[in-house]
Parts: structure tokens; C-alpha cells; sequence
């Protein structure tokens, strides 16, 4: 049998069963990894100029760790290793405390009836307004008084609007301090509207809009003042709010009627216990709260009863075995 030359004259041949077998040589472990070892040399040395360079500076922390651990594989174990560069890791910031207000406490108004006067029938106890009331709303029973009106305006109606209905009712609302406020009810078809003199000049024009009805009779709404300048105590912010209405009974009258919504609350302080404390505008509805008497919740039930607990002004009442009879101040 010819024998088979190679056309690879370099590469061993080796011969089994008789014929020649080419081998395909395999190129040295030692060159292969030598030129693996020259790629990774060469591509370390570029990422160490980028990062000497001040381009990485933009770059993770942790991107220069993989560069760094990087190096230490693959590089030999006699070469030369550059240092670690160490990450500068940011301390943990310690959080805020919120401090949740729907847990918070509020502490008690606490009015302390002082100085105690001791009249020769008891003790007359001085409860001021200002140390310790705040506006609470509607709470508690309410009285109306009424509101007189006549066909023609009066002193007070020195301008007037330009009306919608066929006729007019004109009064005024007179309240503490001198405070009167003219109004005109205009008998609008489509809805009866209220005009008030909120800034008291006799000019019903620049008081804003008329108050529209707001109930199922003829009129109906709530008219808002300061509560400040109507009480004439500083102490006390918001509104005084009063609800003016109108039906056919108080009509064929020539009235309407109104009463006070806003009342105060309190926590009096008498011989060691509380005692929760109403100050409405109902004997006199004039927002001044220091004429209408006091209420006081005795048997702390959170309700007033109005034969028990409500106290006009100069009565005297028996509470913990000892006569006492309130006097509300400012």
C-alpha cells in the first residue's frame, strides 16, 4: 500500500492498523495562556489609565471593585498588584422622627375659679372667658329670639341694592358692643335673599352677595360675624354663627326669628375635680356669653340637663357640700 504523505510535513503522523492517521496538532498550553494572559494585561492597563484618568469618577463603587478583583486573578502571583482603591461607603443616616399628632395629648382648657370670694351665703366663684373657653359649636340646646322688620327701610338702610322681588323687609340684628347690623329680606320669586351690613357703613352694596334660602320655608341660612369683635374678647377666634330663618307663623308676625350656634366649653377646676362647663348665648342673644348664665355637666354624663345643670346668672348651687354661686367675667 502507498504510503500517505501528510500535507502537513510538520505534523507528526502516526500510523494505525496499517494507515497513516494525520493528528492535528494542538497548539501549547503554555503559548495559548501566555496570550490569554497578554490580552488581560493589555486590557487591565487600559481600564487603569481610564480610572488614573478621573473617567471612573462617575462610575459605582462597585464597577471598581469587579476592575480590581479583576486584576488580582489574573494577574501573576510574582507580578505586580496594584493597591485596592477603597470605597468610601456613606454612614447610614439615623431617620427622622415623625412624631404622629393623632396620638398627641392635647391638654385640657382648664379654668381655675380664682380668687374665691366668700360671700356671707356661700362662695362667689369669678369664671373668666378668656382663661380657658374656646368655641365648640352647637352642643347643646339653643333659644330663638325674634327679629321685627317693617315694610320701609330705617337710619340704618342709608343704600340699598337693587331688589329682585316685588317687596322688601327691612330690621337690623343688635348685638353687644353696639354692634347693629341693618338687613333687607327681598322677597325674590325665584328664592327670598337676605342682605346684611356686615361692615356696618348704612351701604347695603359692598357686603359681598345676598345669603340665599337655604331652608324649606320662605327664608333660612346661616349668617357668619367675628367672633372676636362681636364678644369683644380677644381669646376667642372664628365665627359667630347665627341661624336667621323664616316661616308663616313669624311672617304673618312681620318677624323672623334667630338664635346663637356657637357656644364655648371649658374645664372647671373646683376643689381638686373637673367639671365640664357650657357658656351658650341663649338668655340674650347678643354675643356677649357673660349674661346667659353657665352649664355645667355635675354628674359627668357628657350631657347638660337644663333643669339641673343650667345656672342663670346669680344662682347659687350645692356642689361637693359647699354653696357656690358663679360669676362668668372676660
Amino acid at each position: 500500500m502507498k504510503e500517505r504523505v501528510s500535507e502537513f510535513p510538520d505534523r507528526p503522523t502516526v500510523t494505525r492498523g496499517g494507515e497513516a492517521l494525520v493528528k492535528a496538532s494542538e497548539p501549547s498550553r503554555k503559548g495559548k495562556s501566555s496570550s490569554r494572559l497578554g490580552r488581560l494585561i493589555a486590557f487591565g492597563f487600559v481600564l487603569f489609565w481610564l480610572y488614573s484618568s478621573g473617567l471612573f469618577q462617575q462610575i459605582p463603587a462597585w464597577v471598581t471593585e469587579g476592575y480590581n478583583e479583576l486584576l488580582r486573578i489574573w494577574l501573576p502571583a510574582d507580578g505586580p498588584r496594584p493597591a485596592r482603591t477603597p470605597i468610601k461607603r456613606e454612614p447610614a443616616k439615623r431617620a427622622e422622627r415623625i412624631e404622629n399628632v393623632a396620638t398627641q395629648k392635647i391638654p385640657a382648657q382648664v379654668v381655675t375659679p380664682e380668687p374665691i370670694k366668700r360671700a356671707k351665703d356661700g362662695l362667689d366663684m369669678p369664671v373668666s372667658i378668656g382663661r380657658g373657653f374656646a368655641p365648640v359649636g352647637f352642643k347643646i340646646g339653643a333659644r330663638s329670639q325674634t327679629l321685627s322688620f317693617s315694610g320701609r327701610p330705617g337710619s340704618l338702610h342709608r343704600r340699598l341694592p337693587e331688589f329682585q322681588g316685588p317687596s322688601q323687609k327691612f330690621g337690623s340684628i343688635d348685638l353687644s358692643n353696639g354692634r347693629r347690623h341693618a338687613f333687607v329680606l327681598d322677597t325674590d320669586p325665584k328664592g327670598y335673599q337676605l342682605y346684611v351690613d356686615l361692615n356696618r357703613n348704612g351701604d347695603l352694596t359692598d357686603d359681598g352677595a345676598p345669603l340665599p334660602n337655604r331652608g324649606k320655608g320662605r327664608f333660612a341660612n346661616r349668617l357668619r360675624l367675628p367672633l372676636e369683635s362681636v364678644s369683644g374678647i380677644p381669646q376667642l377666634k372664628g365665627d359667630l354663627e347665627l341661624w336667621v330663618y323664616t316661616n308663616d307663623q313669624s311672617w304673618r308676625k312681620d318677624s323672623m326669628r334667630f338664635y346663637n350656634r356657637t357656644q364655648l366649653v371649658g374645664q372647671l377646676l373646683i376643689k381638686g375635680k373637673r367639671y365640664t362647663a357650657y357658656l351658650a348665648d341663649n338668655r340674650v342673644i347678643d354675643g356677649d356669653y357673660q349674661n346667659d348664665g353657665i352649664s355645667i355637666d355635675i354628674n359627668g354624663d357628657g350631657k347638660i340637663e337644663a333643669r339641673t345643670e343650667y345656672f342663670s346668672p346669680g344662682d347659687q348651687i350645692t356642689l361637693n357640700g359647699e354653696k357656690i354661686r358663679f360669676n362668668v367675667t372676660r
